[in-house]
C-alpha cells in the first residue's frame, strides 16, 4: 500500500510539474496574439509605429517600447523559435518548471532588446539575456556545460562593458539615451563626425558584436551552443545571436554608421569562410553546428554591410531562414544525441531506421543550410548575393562574393560529413537498432513545423522578400534588385559546381592527410588573454576606421 501511495504521489508531482511547464509557455501565445493584431498596422502604407510608455514617466525618463517593422519581425522570430524549442523541451522530462522560467526570462530579455527605444533599456535587456543564458547553458550540470556557461558569462560581461562605455559617452555628449532623440541630434547638428561619437559607436558595435559572435568576437559561441541543453542550443543559435544583430542594425541606423559598412561586409565574408574551416574540423556533432552558426551569421553581416537598397531585407531574410533551419538541425541532432548517448559523429549510430521522420527533417535542414534548391537557404543566399552585388565598391563585391562561394562549398562538405548520424556507414550496418532510445513524441511537432518553414521559405522566397521590403521600408528601390526568379535554369551549373566541389572537399577531409590537418585546426583554441586582446583590437579597428 505504501509503495502504491508513493507511486501515486510521484505521478501527481510529475503531472503538476508538467502542467507548470506548459503554463510557463503561455506568454508566447499572448505575444503571438499581440503580433497578429499589430500586423495590419505594420504592413500599412503609412507605416504607423506603436509606442508604449512604461513606468508612468514622461520622456526622456520614460521607458519607451517601440513596435516598428524591424521590431515586429524580430519579435515574431523570437516567438516562433522559442515556442518550437519550448515544445521540444517538453519531450524531455528532466526539464521542469525552473527550466521554463529561465527560458521565459531569456525571451523577456530578447523582447526588451528588440522593442526598446533607448540605449539604457537595451543594456538592461542584454543583461537579462546574459543571466538567463548563463543558467540555461549550465542547466544539465555537465562539466563541459558549466565551463561553457562560465566562459559565456566572462566574455559577455567584457562585451557589455564595452557597450556600457559607449552608453556613457553618448549620454555625456548628448544628454539623452533615447534613440529617437539621438537620431535627431545626429541628423540636425552634425555631431556624428566628432571623434568621441566614433568611439561611442565603436564601443556599442563591439559590445553587440560579442553577442552576435562574428570574428573576432566569436570564441564563446562553440562551447556554449555545443554543451547547452539541446532546446537551448536551438534558441541560442536560432534567435539569440540574431537579436544582437538586430540591435546593431538599430544602433548603426541611428548614428549613421555608413562608414563601417564596407568593414562589416568584409568581416562577414571572412567570418563565413573561417568558421566553415573550423566546422569541417569538428568531430562533435553539435560543435560542428555551432561553428556553422558563426559562418551563417557571416552571410547576414555581409549582406547588411553591402549597404545597397536590398541590404537590410536580404540580411533579415537570411537571418530568418537561418533561424528556421539551424533550430531544426539543433533539435534533430540533439535528439539523436539523446537517443544514442553519443555526440561524436564518427561513433554515433545512425537513427534513420528508428526515427525516419527525424531523418527526413535532418536532410531538409541540411539541404537548406547548404543552399540546395528549392529550400529556403538557397533562396536567401541568392538574395544575399544580389544585395552584395548591389554594393558600390566593385572590388569588395568580387572579394566578398568569392569568400561566400567558398563558404558554400565548405557547408556542403560539412553536412555530408554530419549525415553519418542519419545514414548507416560501412562499419555500422550491424548496429543493434534496439539499443537506440526512442525520441520523445513532442519533438515531431517542432520538427515538422520548422521543416515546412524551410520548404515554404524556398518556394515562396520572392514573395517573402517583397513582404520584408514592405515592412522594413529600406531606402532606395530595393525591389529592383530582387532577381526575377530564384530558381532559374541558369543557376543550375553554379549549384552543381558548388555541390561537386563540396563532395570533393568532403572526401579530402576524410583522407588521412585531411584528418591530420583537421586535427591540428581543431586543437587551435585561443586562451582568454588572446580573446581579450582581440576585443581591444576590434575596438581600435572600428573606432579608427573613421579616420582612414
Amino acid at each position: 500500500a505504501g509503495d502504491a501511495a508513493d507511486e501515486r504521489s510521484a505521478r501527481l508531482r510529475g503531472a503538476v510539474a508538467t502542467a507548470g511547464s506548459v503554463l510557463a509557455l503561455l506568454p508566447l501565445v499572448v505575444m503571438a496574439v499581440v503580433l497578429v493584431r499589430e500586423l495590419p498596422g505594420i504592413t500599412a502604407n503609412a507605416a504607423p509605429v506603436s509606442v508604449q510608455i512604461l513606468g508612468g514617466w514622461r520622456a526622456p525618463i520614460a521607458i519607451p517600447l517601440r513596435l516598428d517593422g524591424l521590431a515586429w519581425l524580430s519579435s515574431a522570430l523570437v516567438v516562433i523559435i522559442s515556442a518550437a524549442s519550448g515544445v521540444a523541451a517538453l519531450s524531455h522530462r528532466e526539464y521542469g518548471p525552473h527550466f521554463f522560467f529561465f527560458l521565459m526570462m531569456l525571451v523577456a530579455g530578447m523582447q526588451t532588446v528588440v522593442l526598446t527605444a533607448d540605449l539604457f533599456t537595451m543594456f538592461v535587456g542584454f543583461e537579462i539575456i546574459a543571466i538567463a543564458a548563463y543558467v540555461l547553458i549550465a542547466y544539465d550540470r555537465t562539466d563541459e556545460g558549466l565551463l561553457a556557461a562560465f566562459k559565456y558569462l566572462m566574455l559577455s560581461s567584457v562585451g557589455i562593458l564595452f557597450f556600457l562605455f559607449g552608453v556613457f559617452l553618448v549620454y555625456r555628449e548628448l544628454g539623452t539615451l533615447s534613440l529617437l532623440e539621438v537620431a535627431v541630434h545626429v541628423r540636425n547638428s552634425g555631431i556624428a563626425g566628432r571623434p568621441v561619437i566614433h568611439l561611442a559607436v565603436a564601443s556599442l558595435v563591439v559590445g553587440i558584436g560579442v553577442r552576435t559572435a562574428f570574428i573576432p568576437f566569436h570564441t564563446w559561441l562553440p562551447e556554449a551552443h555545443a554543451y547547452a541543453p539541446h532546446p537551448i542550443s536551438a534558441v541560442l543559435s536560432g534567435v539569440l545571436i540574431k537579436v544582437s544583430f538586430f540591435a546593431m542594425v538599430r544602433v548603426l541606423g541611428v548614428f549613421s554608421g555608413a562608414y563601417l559598412m564596407s568593414l562589416l561586409m568584409w568581416i562577414g565574408g571572412i567570418t563565413a569562410v573561417t568558421a566553415v574551416i573550423w566546422a569541417l574540423s569538428q568531430s562533435d556533432a553539435k560543435r560542428l553546428l555551432a561553428y556553422h552558426s558563426i559562418s551563417q551569421m557571416g552571410y547576414v553581416l555581409a549582406a547588411f554591410g553591402a549597404a545597397s537598397a536590398l541590404a537590410l531585407p536580404a540580411a533579415f531574410l537570411h537571418a530568418m531562414n537561418h533561424a528556421f533551419f539551424k533550430s531544426l538541425l539543433f533539435l534533430v541532432v540533439g535528439t539523436a544525441i539523446h537517443m544514442t548517448g553519443e555526440r561524436n559523429l564518427y561513433r554515433m549510430p545512425p537513427i534513420g531506421r528508428r526515427a525516419p521522420l527525424l531523418t527526413v527533417a535532418y536532410f531538409i535542414g541540411a539541404a537548406s543550410i547548404a543552399g540546395i534548391p528549392p529550400f529556403n537557404g538557397f533562396a536567401s543566399k541568392q538574395i544575399v548575393l544580389a544585395a552584395v552585388n548591389g554594393a558600390a565598391n566593385g572590388t569588395a563585391v568580387r572579394g566578398v562574393g568569392l569568400l561566400l562561394s567558398i563558404a558554400s562549398i565548405g557547408t556542403v562538405a560539412s553536412f555530408l560529413k554530419l549525415s553519418r548520424i542519419a545514414l548507416p556507414g560501412p562499419r555500422r550496418d550491424a548496429f543493434d537498432a534496439a539499443a537506440i532510445g526512442a525520441p520523445g513524441r513532442l519533438i515531431y511537432g517542432p520538427a515538422v513545423l520548422l521543416s515546412l518553414l524551410c520548404v515554404a521559405g524556398g518556394l515562396f522566397g520572392r514573395e517573402i522578400v517583397f513582404f520584408l521590403i514592405g515592412v522594413l521600408r529600406p531606402a532606395g528601390d530595393a525591389a529592383s534588385f530582387v532577381p526575377g526568379t530564384l530558381f532559374s535554369p541558369t543557376k543550375i551549373p553554379d549549384t552543381l559546381m558548388t555541390v561537386t566541389l563540396g563532395i570533393l572537399l568532403f572526401f579530402g577531409v576524410r583522407s588521412t592527410r585531411g584528418g591530420k590537418i583537421t586535427h591540428k585546426i581543431r586543437s587551435l583554441t585561443p586562451d582568454l588573454g588572446t580573446v581579450l586582446v582581440m576585443f581591444v583590437l576590434g575596438l581600435g579597428l572600428f573606432a579608427g576606421l573613421a579616420y582612414i
